[in-house]
Formats: structure tokens, sequence, C-alpha cells
């Protein structure tokens, strides 16, 4: 391990990895001058890693900080309850982080059989961007990572169909240190891979209900009603889910939580959004994207991810689709995914403000029935 990072300093290397639902990523920055150096580094890290004890030991304890970090925020137990709701028993594939006890036992063995299940070269994508010449850099990757096999009979790695989205439900949960009173309406979402232009359609509504211009942050935001409100959409090609959020006062909550789930009746109308805000979406839009162009560092995690999850001709194809998505895909997908949808609906807030407020905690049962493996896990 000391040899591991005298060589990181020797080289300037800054480097980190990062896991979500569908993708793991292990990224390292260098000086160009170091790329060969870079690639046998990377090709050491992840085709023979040592493992050793002392070194998992110390992993062991970062990534049980991260896991009591996020245990320690007051909508630990909304997030996993509402996960559970809609995902049942195979909620821990949409779980990166995962429950405590496993992390406190994993072994080494178990690491090194994930190891020759997921990290090969046929389930994995090398990406380098930077200061390089292209021949050269494909001998050297060649010279470096030949050696690197896939298991002779290996199958990529296959899970079961998830469940179907559960009938609507609503809850109140309260808990210590909750600021304020947060709001979700939570709905199946598209998956990408399935209806590629229907996360397009997503991309554009979220940032016209952002546009400041816009009936809804009028209503929301700038009225002073909430603290923050809007629709968000994370891509993903296994699952996926749109959520419908606002932060307000707590003696505001139920009118909010009724006055949004309404609103989505609203953006059917033909003068809901305009063709200026239209226009100006599809540019912040189409300039974000080619800001990611400008530092490679940057770019290349943000490809990882896509290849990963889409496919790159998704990515290469952003711009082009988003300027063909009009406002007929927009509605289209209101439609499709939220107006009369199943959706489950959360108010988060303190015990002592839903009390002044005249609010019950009505998530006992649902966490009882639903997160039983997260109390089982705990004792």
């Amino acid at each position: 391990q000391e040899a591991f990072n005298q060589k990181i300093r020797q080289l300037g290397i800054v480097y980190n990895g990062d896991t979500s639902a569908e993708k793991v990523r292990y990224y390292f920055t260098l000086p160009s001058i170091f790329l060969e150096d870079g690639l046998q580094f990377m090709y050491d890290a992840i085709a023979t890693p040592l493992l050793e004890k002392t070194e998992l030991e110390k992993e062991r304890r970062v990534v049980l900080d991260e896991y009591d970090r996020s245990a320690a925020q007051p909508t630990f137990d909304l997030r996993n309850l509402q996960r559970r709701m809609i995902y049942g028993e195979l909620d821990y594939l949409r779980d990166p982080l995962g429950m405590r006890p496993l992390i406190e036992n994993a072994s080494k063995k178990q690491l090194l059989k994930i190891k020759d299940e997921v990290f090969v070269p046929a389930n994995s994508a090398l990406l380098i961007s930077g200061d390089f010449e292209i021949e050269e850099l494909k001998k050297l990757t060649e010279k470096h990572f030949k050696n690197w096999k896939t298991p002779k009979n290996w199958k990529a790695p296959s899970h079961p169909d998830f469940p179907k989205f559960p009938e609507s439900q609503e809850f109140v949960m309260t808990r210590p240190l909750v600021r304020n009173a947060s709001i979700s309406v939570t709905f199946a979402g598209p998956k990408v891979r399935e209806k590629p232009k229907d996360t397009f359609a997503a991309d554009v509504l979220i940032n016209l209900l952002e546009h400041r211009s816009g009936k809804f942050y009028k209503k929301y935001v700038d009225s002073g009603l909430t603290f923050g409100a809007g629709l968000s959409y994370y891509t993903q090609a296994k699952a996926g889910e749109v959520h419908l959020y606002a932060s307000t006062k707590p003696e505001n909550a139920v009118k909010v939580k009724e006055m949004l789930k309404k609103e989505v009746n609203e953006w059917l109308k033909p003068d809901y959004f305009t063709k200026t805000q239209m226009e100006d979406v599809r540019r912040s839009l189409i300039i974000n994207h080619k800001r990611e162009l400008n530092k490679p560092s940057a770019f290349i995690k943000t490809l990882a991810f896509w290849w990963a999850v889409t496919g790159l001709d998704y990515y290469s194809n952003y711009i082009e689709n988003l300027r063909s998505t009009e406002f007929a895909e927009v509605r289209s997908f209101v439609k499709n995914y939220l107006i009369g949808k199943n959706a489950i609906t959360s108010i988060i807030l303190a015990p002592e403000d839903a009390k002044a407020v005249g609010l019950k905690d009505t998530s006992g049962p649902l966490v009882k029935k639903h997160l039983k493996h997260y109390r089982d896990a705990k004792s």
C-alpha cells in the first residue's frame, strides 16, 4: 500500500471513484507526460488488486463513515421507505450504498468474486481524454491492457425485472431535525433504453418549469409559497422515477401538496408554456451540453455515465434530439407518466411542526412493513 501511495505522489495522480445504481466509475487525472505510467497504474488497480487486509479495513472504515453520514440525515428513512415501496425486495438493486452489516462483513473473497463477475473487459470501457496522439494512445493501451482478459464462460450480470409500480399511497413522516416541510410525489418514469424520446421530453419539461418567467416558477417560487419546487428525473436504463417536489413552511404543506397534484393538469394547456420559454430552454441545455466538452477531466466522467446507462449514441445525438423535442412530446410525457398515474406521495417535517399544524405521522405501519430488513440488520 505504501508503494501504491508513493506511486500516486510521483505521478501527481488525483483519483477517485463513485457508484450509482447502474454504473461504477474509477478515474485518474494526471499530467499528460505520465500517460503511459498512468495506463499501467490503472491496469494494476483494476486487473490485479491486492486487497491487502490493512487496506481493506481502511477502506471499510471510509465506506462505513459514508454510510453513517447518510444515516444521520433526517430523510434517511424516507428515502429507504420510498425505494422499498416502489421496488420491493429488489430495492437493493437501486441502493448503491447498501446496508451497514453488508459493509461491515464484506470479505476479500466476496470482493474478488464481484471483480470476476463485474470488473471485466466485456463489461467495461476505458475512456481517456486530454493531450495525446491517438495512434500512440492505441499502442500504449494495447501494450498495458492486453493481458486483461474476461474470464472463460463469463456471462453478463442479470437481474429479475422490477415489480410493477405500486398503487397510489400517501403518508406523513416526522423526524427530528427536519427543517420546514418537504413534499414529494413520485411517479414511474421512462426507462431510457426503451423510451429514449420520453427522456428528452422530461429534460425539456423540467427546465420549462424552472424558467423564471414561467407560470410554475412565479406561482410556487416567486410568490414565496415555497422555498423551491419543481420536477426531477434521473436518467436510468433499468428503472426510472419522476419526482414532483417542493419545500415549504409546515403550515402550507397540505395546501402545496394538493396544488402540486392538480398542477400537472395545467401543463397540458396551450398557454402554460410559451415558444420563447421553449427556445430559452433548448438554448440553455445545448450550452450546458457543449460546456461539458471544455473540461476533459469532467467530460470523460460524464461520458462514462452515459456509456454505462444509455450507450454513447444517446449522448452523441443529445443536442439533435433536444432540438426536435416540441410541446407535443412534452404534453405526451405529462399524459403518459403523470396525469392519473399511480404515485407515492409523502410529507416529511419535524414532530413539533407536525403537531403545530395538526398533522400526524402515518408512516409507522409502512415503516414496519417495508423497513423490517433495516431494523433486523441493526439488531
